[in-house]
């Protein structure tokens, strides 16, 4: 196992305020950094404009999305908008700071396009991650074998019940970082506040990796840390 710092506590609220300290005396202007969307961040996003120094330093900051759905079901938010909406535009980001994904694209140019673009401004100096019920990590869903690069997923059934409301599609596609590029990131910052996900958390942190539990790629990375109820 790789180096690993856990932080437990039950309150999301004091996990959200240690991970933005944490994150303001770790990172650096113009540093790379992909973050995520989901409920794990929601609380984090919100009390960065509350301090002024995080306020600052993430302004200065690059950003690579993660993950976007593809020909999302109607009235969906696309995660580049809801990034848009919780991040950027409340701390007044530049757009030339945001590498996104386009939703509208050639899924399949756009993939070849996001992994040209990671290999010239990779790696990040950060990812902060939250964790699906099913051991996924962005949208890498539980598979048979690796697969390397950004790529296009057809979602699992679990993790479109845990996305979407009624009327729940049938199926969904996504275009999601890689594993690979995700580790290649010089620190971790794995966010699971949900007290639920404890079990698959647990599973994750051990060895060995196994592509049936994606969030297995993380327990021998070098520098990563934990925030868990």
């Amino acid at each position: 196992m790789g180096s690993s710092n856990t932080i437990r506590e039950s309150d999301p609220a004091v996990l959200a305020r240690r991970l933005r300290q944490d994150l303001l005396e770790y990172l650096q202007p113009e540093d790379l950094v992909c973050i995520p969307t989901g409920r794990s961040p929601e609380l984090l996003y919100s009390i960065l404009s509350e301090d002024p120094a995080s306020t600052q330093l993430w302004q200065q900051l690059r950003y690579m999305q993660l993950d976007e759905y593809v020909m999302a079901p109607p009235e969906t938010e696309s995660f580049h908008s809801t990034l848009r909406r919780q991040v950027f535009e409340p701390l007044q980001i530049s757009a030339d700071r945001v590498y996104s994904i386009d939703p509208t694209a050639d899924p399949t140019s756009e993939a070849r396009r996001l992994d040209a673009l990671f290999a010239e401004i990779g790696p990040p100096r950060a990812a902060i991650l939250g964790l699906g019920s099913n051991g996924h990590v962005a949208f890498n869903e539980p598979c048979d074998g690796d697969r390397s690069g950004y790529q296009i997923v057809e979602l699992s059934h679990t993790t479109i019940l845990d996305n979407f409301t009624e009327p729940v599609p049938e199926k969904v596609r996504a275009i999601t970082i890689g594993l690979d590029q995700l580790k290649s990131a010089e620190r971790i910052y794995l966010l699971v506040p949900q007290p639920e996900k404890a079990e698959i958390l647990d599973r994750c942190l051990e060895a060995p990796y196994s592509p049936q539990i994606p969030g297995s790629i993380l327990h021998d990375h070098p520098d990563l840390h934990v925030y868990r109820s």
